[in-house]
């Protein structure tokens, strides 16, 4: 038997990040120069099969992305783990958090036109291509030459003269043109463009990338995912001197080809005035060597037949109606958005579908293949969004009034939209639309969402996965739940049918992506008859004001509050010796293993007495293993290893936490707090400033200014900023009185309502409950935001603090974290970290009196 058959190795696993855990899409990994490689895939995933044949021991393997440092492991160590699932963490590269923080007043002078630089000229013998699969992780790329003035890359072009996949999945790299090879990227961040054109010139915005170069550049395209079974693209090539460089998978060498240019053109705006000029190159050069017959021929047409998809939001559109006008022939996409229609030149198609704008498109003698992406019904108009019916889009506070009686409103939680001016295609279902007949969940939805399947789990609560438009796939992922503002884990078993009023049903890859990897297979949005959350701003909420209420109210001490506890945690904190609280506990454990709150109390006691023995760090390891997915029980569990300075365990607990809800804007502060904590700034820094990013990209909604203000406080004093450096947005919520006590408050539980009490020296106290935040009495409670900070000025001893806890919706106590820090942001700080077990309703009582 051939050698080769017995040579093949896998090595497959998944790329995260190190800082975050949250997984790395598109992801470069291969032999160096040796043409073995791919890509990961969106989810971070790879499976990579190579001939080990062609490999010796001094070969090394690199993982590398934008944004991140490279990981090298020696091929050896790759057949180690050749058929198991590897885990490679990559680390990120420090982001200068001043710079995302900090503003500056100076602008750069732009000149008034753009100018346009690269190579246009389509030649007769020039072209680049891949063919056959396709080798992910590919690069065509072609060096520009320009005058040393810097510039802003406004947009990329580029020619194609043959493509036939069904679209391909493409990256713009841009490389520093000082090297001999591309080396170093100028791009920071991923610019991913989906391919579907056959014929013609394609481009590319790079506006939002904010990329400026000084010098020559090189730019191009890298294959990261072909759609369909086959790809055969051909890129036009340059008769005009220059230099191209092609390698044809992930990692693999570099081949330099002078007096070789591909059609690459970019148009750049000068950032300084500038003498010298470039050519401005002229769109009609395009064409000018290739016949329309040369054209048909290189495409292999088939005459009288035009086929292709429709998508909408990157996904594919089932059901869109496709007509010839002329012949006024009608078809529709089947289930995998794919049309086939008979045409003549000059035929007009028209393609439609239900809120989405129709889009005409003209058959050429070049055409073979249409397709096309459609969009909302939206115009603009003076930077207001009108409808199709001409109607506004209303604010948050009009949506909530208008929810009881709009049947297309839905609350979520990122804020309330409306279906016509959402920008997204969601499917919203009312209550007047469920039928009588309706038992369950699935019985609501069937019938009622294309593309909708369900499937049984067989367990005795009745649950039911849910799969939005994925038929086809290998691995499907079912939907992920909101139920009245809150991210459900698993299927809502706790709903009763009679109660939901609205249900909304997201499966576009735009309308989830704020839900992170918890919304891959689309979000099923749930509003009860009992919800009443709306996402109304607030104001800032600064210091203290004026108390005008004085403290007369009877409040229980801490000493009685213990009296509630369960026996078991009585008994430990009277047992005499270590021997007997092990006793203790282990009569306990075999009933009460499985609660939360049980393994939350021992591990707080033990870390608390007896910190030191083995038997504690045994217990610590069993249960950071578990309930993995229970984010209350994660987090009472790092606040406790908060509590007791194990940072560097709660570090990974936070780490867990944002994976599981990456889309929370709470789950980057903690970390970023965390990290701090364990005396690790860098990364610390990196993190907020990844969070002000982020935001600035609109990946977050807007949250409560309490939760900002948190953010803001911790990066002015991690950086140390001045107050006449500091950019607005952070300078409003800043004093400048140097010397406070800054309070923070932290619960676990989501759900949990607490009322809290400041009492002052002079028994004067303010108030402040998170189901009322803020001067428009913001609900902290229904969006599902857990923290909270204060500062004290002035006299800062003496104070007290005091809570009425109000339930939360599971039941179990809820922990409350209150951290006090006096001379805050000052050398002399010192903070003191205090755990409480909340589970007495409706009664004042008092924590702890601030130093």
């Amino acid at each position: 038997m051939p050698k080769s058959l017995f040579s093949q190795t896998v090595f497959k696993g998944v790329i995260l990040d190190a800082d975050t855990g949250l997984s790395l899409p598109y992801v470069n990994i291969g032999f160096i120069d040796k043409g073995l490689g791919t890509v990961s895939d969106e989810f971070g995933a790879f499976n990579f099969l190579f001939d080990s044949a062609k490999l010796s021991d001094l070969d090394t393997l690199k993982v590398s992305s934008i944004g991140y440092k490279e990981y090298k492991l020696p091929f050896p160590m790759v057949i180690e783990k050749d058929m198991k699932s590897t885990k490679i963490e990559l680390e990120p590269d420090v982001v200068s958090l001043n710079e995302v923080v900090l503003t500056s007043s100076k602008r750069k002078k732009r000149s008034k036109t753009e100018k346009m630089v690269g190579y246009s000229f389509v030649g007769q013998l020039k072209n680049g291509s891949w063919e056959g699969d396709g080798a992910l992780g590919g690069e065509l790329v072609t060096k520009i030459n320009v005058n040393k003035k810097k510039r802003e890359l406004n947009a990329f072009y580029f020619y194609v003269l043959k493509n036939t996949s069904d679209s391909l999945l493409l990256r713009v790299n841009v490389y520093d043109g000082t090297t001999m090879v591309p080396e170093k990227k100028l791009s920071n961040k991923n610019i991913t463009y989906t391919l579907k054109t056959k014929i013609g010139k394609v481009g590319i915005d790079l506006t939002p990338f904010n990329i400026t170069v000084e010098n020559d550049f090189s730019i191009g395209i890298e294959l990261l995912k072909v759609y369909g079974d086959k790809i055969d693209l051909v890129v036009a090539g340059d008769d005009t001197p220059g230099v191209s460089y092609r390698r044809y998978i992930s990692q693999g060498e570099w081949k330099r080809y002078s007096k070789d240019a591909l059609t690459y053109f970019v148009s750049t705006t000068m950032l300084e005035e500038e003498d010298e000029e470039d050519v401005v190159l002229q769109d009609e050069k395009l064409i000018t060597n290739y016949t329309n017959e040369q054209l048909l021929q290189s495409m292999g047409r088939n005459v009288g037949v035009v086929s292709g998809f429709v998508f909408k939001d990157g996904e594919r559109v089932k059901g869109a109606q496709v007509q010839n006008l002329f012949s006024k022939e009608v078809t529709t996409t089947d289930e995998n958005g794919r049309y086939t229609l008979k045409a003549k030149v000059k035929d007009e198609l028209k393609f439609s579908y239900a809120t989405l704008q129709s889009e005409l498109r003209t058959v050429l003698e070049t055409t073979f293949a249409i397709n096309v992406a459609l969009e909302e019904q939206v115009t603009e108009l003076e930077e207001v969004t009108v409808t199709a019916l001409g109607k506004k889009k209303r604010t948050q506070e009009e949506l909530y009034r208008d929810f009881a009686d709009d049947k297309e409103i839905i609350k979520t939680s990122f804020g309330i939209y409306s279906k016509e001016t959402s920008g997204y295609s969601m499917s919203i279902i009312d209550e007047s639309e469920f039928g009588s007949t309706a038992s369950s969940l699935g019985n609501l939805l069937r019938g009622k969402v294309p593309g909708l399947s369900m499937l049984s789990t067989d367990k005795l609560d009745g649950s039911t996965q849910i799969f939005l438009r994925q038929q086809g796939t290998n691995n499907p992922i079912p939907a992920a739940f909101e139920v009245d503002g809150l991210l459900v884990s698993g299927f809502p078993t706790f709903l009763d049918v009679a109660q939901i009023k609205r249900i909304a049903v997201l499966s576009g890859l735009a309308s989830v992506a704020k839900y992170g990897t918890m919304g891959a297979g689309g979000v099923i949005i749930i509003n009860t008859k009992v919800a009443n959350f709306s996402s109304s701003t607030s104001g800032s909420t600064k210091k203290m004001k004026v108390f005008t209420q004085e403290m007369n109210e009877k409040v229980i001490s801490e000493e009685e509050a213990r009296r509630n506890w369960p026996d078991f945690l009585q008994e430990l904190y009277v047992s005499e010796n270590l021997l007997k609280a092990q006793e203790i506990y282990n009569s306990y454990e075999p009933k009460f293993g499985t609660n939360p709150n049980f393994n939350i109390d021992a591990t707080n006691y033990f870390l608390e007495f007896w910190g030191s023995e083995a038997f504690t760090s045994e217990l610590v390891s069993k249960n950071l293993s578990r309930f993995g997915n229970n984010i209350s029980y994660l987090k009472a569990l790092a606040f406790v290893l908060d509590k007791n300075k194990k940072y560097d365990q709660s570090v990974d607990l936070y780490k867990q936490i944002l994976l599981l809800k990456s889309n929370s804007v709470e789950s980057y502060r903690d970390l970023a707090n965390a990290y701090v904590n364990n005396n690790q700034k860098e990364r610390g820094e990196n993190i907020y400033a990844r969070y002000f990013n982020l935001t600035k990209e609109g990946f977050f909604s807007k949250q409560p200014d309490a939760l900002q203000n948190v953010i803001n406080t911790e990066v002015k004093t991690l950086l140390d900023i001045s107050e006449d450096k500091l950019d607005s947005s952070i300078s409003s919520f800043i004093t400048k009185e140097d010397t406070k006590t800054r309070i923070v408050l932290e619960w676990n539980d989501d759900d949990a309502e607490l009322n809290f009490q400041f009492v002052s020296p002079d028994d004067f106290l303010s108030s402040w409950s998170n189901n009322m935040d803020g001067e428009l009495s913001e609900s902290l409670l229904s969006k599902g935001y857990t923290s909270k900070d204060f500062f004290i000025y002035g006299d800062q001893s003496n104070w007290r603090i005091n809570a009425d806890y109000k339930g939360n919706k599971t039941g179990l106590a809820t922990y409350l974290k209150i951290t006090i820090s006096t001379d805050y942001g000052t050398e002399n700080q010192k903070d003191m970290i205090k755990i409480f077990r909340m589970d007495v309703k409706n009664v004042n009582r008092n924590l702890i009196q601030v130093p």
